[in-house]
């Protein structure tokens, strides 16, 4: 400890930092001392004032009572006793006893010294049984609590202040051990620092990486202080291979510049040339020297374009890629392509540097390509005029296709139209002859009445008889004539739906089955049932016509193409009816054969039929998926597996806008 304390004395001149921390210790345990010592001194007094405090508390309850009967009996004797009592408790400095004669209080026995103020006073009345008899007055001084805290405050004072010497030589003792010696080895390592000795490294004592100790903050700073010499030490090392790649770079840019065929002329602010590389030599014949210190504009522009770009470089604009003619030393014309960079040092314009480069050989070959272009232009109109004339042919020929597509899907619906015609005449047939043979009989009937009218023959039996005859033939005739308007009126709608682009809100139910009525001959003959799976309050405003179509074209496909001669399965034709928000799909499937893979990705194509050359127009499917995608704004999806039927998905919104 003496060696410490020696350097800390020895380093104090040099070393402030030791001084100010003892001194900033002292006088933060200096002022701890004294607070600790004030709120002692104040602790105690607190704690003699409650004693003085619980002694006239004592006086209150244990000597009121007796002096007041003393006094009552005239005992001065007994009284002087009890005042006596009373001065030997603590701190006591006066105590008096007042006789009341009438309305006059007579000091009776007093003892203590009387003063005119005191630290602490009380007055108490001295009542017997019920009556006062007199006033008891006792005071305490606090003068020898005064004195005591006195003295303690200098004993406190005393032993703090040592104490805090002997805590603060031993705290900046430690403070020099652990802190600040090793502050002035970092301090005089960063003094003595020398670029030239980065490989010496700093060690703080008593914490070599031999030896264990704890990492602490001195050891991180020491570190870093490493951490930097290396840092500085490879730095120095990356400069001065920066320097020497700087100046490889500067002899390869040199090589570069000289033996590149572009012109690079470094310019003063005044335009003259500074320096210059040899392709400015071959290009315009000049010696290097010769064009050394001569105007730019004199020898590279020529005289018609030498002011405006005089102003140009003077007005420091940016001049990119600028196509300049010059003349050569024979008097030859050059065109070169020039780009100026500035070179500013300390904000100020050093240099212009320019690149130029000879693009003769390139405007020779672009007014070949110009000229070339002209004439490919001539060949070019020629070419556009036969393609304009081979387009109208390819339009005309276009149109004529779709006309004869148009034609085709007319005569298909005609076809169906006729085909509905043919199936209801065949249905109205038989409850017509079957009407027609009712009404014969009623008419043979209605002879032989009128002939028993005549002949007065008419019996009860024979009247009874005719009368069942005429009924059942009119029960008859009126249950097939029935038949007949229904059919007529499904067939009349269909028809006129059919044939029409009727655009009306319709029930899909009743809709669905006027056409299955309408087609009913032809479901007859092929032993085909179809069920419909419909809500009767479903409601679509759109086209039926197209409907009654898309329906038809549909139950006929089941018919010819998925019920064959040799289909020995009963023949199903199922159709769904459902609502989804604001649209109706209709999920419609038969059991019937199925279609071809090859054919199924085609089936919507036209013109694509499994019965070519046995009255299939190949349109049925087509003029399905145009009336679904193009008049109703729906979609139409088919799935099929060969011998378990097809599945045709449509789905239409339940309000078409009309076209």
């Amino acid at each position: 400890m003496p060696t410490s304390f020696s350097k800390i004395v020895q380093t104090a001149g040099r070393n402030s930092i030791s001084i100010r921390m003892l001194g900033y210790i002292l006088i933060c345990s200096t002022f701890l001392a004294l607070l600790i010592t004030i709120i002692q001194l104040f602790w105690d007094y607190r704690k003699d004032v409650e004693v003085i405090e619980d002694g006239i508390a004592q006086i209150e309850a244990s000597f009121l009572q007796p002096i007041a009967a003393s006094l009552w009996n005239l005992d001065e004797e007994q009284v002087q006793m009890q005042i006596e009592g009373i001065m030997n408790l603590p701190n006591m400095q006066y105590v008096m006893v007042k006789e009341i004669l009438g309305n006059t209080e007579v000091p009776l026995i007093s003892q203590g010294v009387e003063k005119k103020k005191y630290d602490i006073s009380h007055e108490f009345d001295l009542i017997y049984q019920g009556e006062m008899v007199g006033k008891l007055f006792v005071a305490a001084s606090l003068e020898e609590i005064y004195q005591r805290l006195l003295e303690k405050s200098v004993l406190i004072l005393v032993s703090q202040t040592i104490k805090t010497l002997v805590v603060s030589i031993c705290i900046i003792l430690i403070i020099y051990s652990l802190i600040v010696r090793h502050l002035n080895k970092m301090a005089n390592f960063t003094s003595n620092f020398n670029l030239d000795h980065l490989d010496q490294e700093l060690l703080l004592d008593g914490r070599s990486k031999k030896l264990p100790h704890k990492y602490d903050e001195l050891d991180m700073l020491a570190s870093t202080l490493n951490q930097m010499r290396t840092t500085i030490q490879v730095e120095l090392e990356a400069r001065q291979k920066a320097v020497e790649q700087l100046q490889q770079e500067r002899d390869f840019s040199a090589t570069i510049i000289n033996s590149s065929n572009l012109v690079i002329s470094c310019l003063e602010p005044d335009l003259s040339i500074a320096s210059i590389n040899p392709a400015a030599v071959l290009l315009t014949g000049y010696l290097k020297e010769e064009m050394l210190s001569k105007n730019w504009l004199d020898l590279f522009v020529t005289k018609e374009m030498r002011d405006e770009l005089a102003v140009e470089l003077e007005n420091m604009s940016v001049i990119e890629d600028r196509e300049i003619v010059m003349l050569d030393q024979q008097g030859a014309e050059l065109i070169l392509e020039w780009t100026f960079v500035p070179f500013h040092e300390n904000n100020e314009l050093k240099y212009l540097i320019g690149f130029g480069y000879d693009i003769t050989p390139l405007k020779r070959v672009e007014r070949e390509i110009k000229q070339l272009n002209e004439e490919l232009e001539e060949k070019v109109k020629v070419r556009t005029k036969d393609l304009q004339e081979s387009n109208d042919q390819l339009a005309k020929a276009y149109q004529d296709l779709k006309q004869a597509q148009q034609t085709l899907v007319e005569a298909e619906k005609m076809a169906s139209l006729g085909s509905l015609v043919a199936g209801v005449a065949h249905e109205i047939n038989t409850p017509i002859g079957i009407s027609v043979t009712a009404s014969s009989y009623l008419q043979e009937q209605a002879d032989e009445f009128r002939t028993h009218v005549e002949a007065k023959k008419i019996s009860m039996t024979y009247l009874n008889e005719f009368l069942g005859n005429l009924d059942e033939s009119t029960s008859l005739m009126q249950s097939n004539l029935r038949r007949a308007s229904d059919l007529i009126s499904s067939f009349k709608q269909v028809a006129v739906d059919q044939t029409s682009e009727a655009h009306y809100t319709f029930k899909v139910a009743d809709h669905l089955h006027q056409v299955v009525v309408s087609l009913g001959h032809k479901l007859k003959k092929a032993h085909c049932e179809v069920e419909i799976n419909c809500d009767p309050m479903i409601e679509l405003t759109s086209y039926p016509g197209s409907l009654t179509q898309i329906y038809s074209n549909l139950i006929l496909n089941s018919i010819n193409h998925g019920f064959g001669e040799d289909f020995d399965k009963p023949r199903q034709v199922t159709i769904d009816v459902t609502e989804q928000g604001d649209d109706v799909l209709i999920d419609y499937r038969d059991n019937g054969q199925g279609i071809d893979p090859e054919v199924l990705p085609k089936i919507f194509d036209p013109f694509v039929t499994s019965k070519r050359g046995q009255g299939g127009s190949g349109l049925g499917t087509h003029i399905i998926y145009n009336l679904v995608a193009q008049l109703l704004k729906g979609r139409i999806t088919c799935e099929s597996t060969v011998g378990e039927g097809v599945q045709f998905h449509i789905c239409i919104p339940k309000v078409t806008p009309a076209s």
